[in-house]
């Protein structure tokens, strides 16, 4: 194998391998070429020291003079050890060279740095796939002050990724490996954002078994997948191509409506939020009458999801608020955060 053959197989490795490689490769050298020296001249009874400085002055072709005389099986172990190390110590050298020119050490302390912040994490939201879908996701999560890591295939995308300020993990998605990276463990939501249908239901398999609590929601291309998603677990499916035909419908038929909606998903002059009672929240217990949500918010309430999963639209002003509901309601800019604050 020649030196260039060498290198290229030194140039796939990671950084950390390929520097313990150049460091391991040279120690080997001066070690089997000092061993072979005490061998070989084992009439001449060269200490360790004296062959090792042998060894150094042959593989740095300085030219000093000999330490003993040679026997010429000891020249031709010299010639050996010349041919081999300058041919090793070059490709090593040539290597750490490479890997500080390129900045490869740079960006393995990035990846490591990157790896040590998302394992810090915790009920974040995993979404995998930063496409054009993907990243307008992302942009709304950050926006709302959740914490966001990206999974992406596509390593040009690191400066983007970096430029943006999101966490994020270069690998597949559909593998365990990546997922785990990612902080599935402890996180809350993932977000099965790739293109194609197959690949969104293995992560949703994958996701499921590793994390049955998690929070799935997965993208659909083809209407027919949905079905599939649900049964491989996700917890809700998104088909744009469905969303996208019935808000084509809903401008042609209910144009207010549908700028309504617009304007509440916004939040810039309307909102349109939901709020979780807890058992220690001040609403827990009273009735809608008893909560000045509409006086001091100015929210009115649309609907009301019962913890066991039914929906009361339109609720009565009796109606009691128990843990675990969750309150639908439309109010001005700002009316989710009043209430998190009462």
């Amino acid at each position: 194998m020649g030196i260039s053959s060498r290198s290229s197989v030194i140039y796939s490795m990671t950084p950390g391998m390929r520097l313990t490689l150049a460091v391991l490769s040279v120690l080997t050298v001066f070690l089997v070429g000092s061993a072979g020296y005490m061998i070989i001249e084992v009439e001449h009874h060269p200490s360790f020291l004296d062959a090792a400085y042998m060894t150094v002055i042959t593989l740095s072709t300085v030219g000093y003079g000999e330490v003993w005389p040679q026997s010429p099986a000891g020249k031709l172990w010299t010639i050996g050890v010349i041919t081999v190390g300058i041919a090793t110590v070059s490709v090593a050298v040539t290597s750490l060279i490479a890997l500080f020119i390129s900045g490869d050490l740079r960006l393995a302390r990035e990846k490591k740095k990157m790896h040590n912040s998302v394992g810090k994490l915790r009920q974040h939201t995993i979404l995998c796939g930063y496409g054009r879908m993907g990243s307008m996701v992302a942009e709304d999560l950050k926006a709302a002050g959740k914490s966001v890591v990206i999974i992406e295939a596509r390593s040009v995308m690191t400066d983007e990724l970096k430029m943006d300020g999101y966490y994020y993990v270069i690998g597949d998605a559909t593998a365990e490996t990546t997922l785990l990276e990612a902080g599935l463990a402890h996180a809350a939501d993932l977000v099965a954002m790739l293109p194609h249908d197959a690949d969104n239901v293995f992560i949703t398999l994958t996701a499921r078994a590793l994390q049955p609590d998690l929070t799935i929601i997965a993208r659909a291309e083809q209407p027919s997948t949905e079905s599939k998603l649900l049964r491989a677990g996700a917890t809700r499916v998104v088909c744009p191509q469905q969303i996208g035909a019935n808000r084509i419908a809903s401008v042609l038929l209910r144009p207010n409506v549908a700028d309504f909606i617009d304007m509440a998903h916004r939040g810039v002059d309307l909102e349109m939020s939901e709020y979780n009672v807890s058992a220690d929240s001040m609403l827990c217990g009273k009735t809608l009458r008893d909560v000045p949500l509409r006086s001091d918010v100015g929210a009115t309430v649309v609907a009301i999801v019962r913890s066991d999963g039914y929906t009361a639209y339109n609720p009565a002003a009796d109606a009691q608020l128990e843990s675990g509901d969750c309150l639908i309601f439309v109010g001005p800019a700002g009316a989710s955060e009043r209430l998190n604050e009462m």
